[in-house]
């Protein structure tokens, strides 16, 4: 998956090693499955005002 740009920090600072996918999209913000490590967990991304 391409990384979206409010993503890259995250996965530059080495925070999550790689997107798995979008889990849902909402008017403030968007929540992604990313795997940091073995763990698998959610990233929850805050849309721009």
């Amino acid at each position: 998956m391409k990384v979206p740009r409010r993503m890259k920090p995250l996965v530059d600072e080495g925070l999550v090693d790689e997107i798995l996918g979008q889990l849902k999209s909402g008017k403030e913000a968007q929540i992604y499955v990313v795997r940091c490590g073995q763990a698998i967990r959610c990233a929850k991304v805050y849309k721009e005002a």
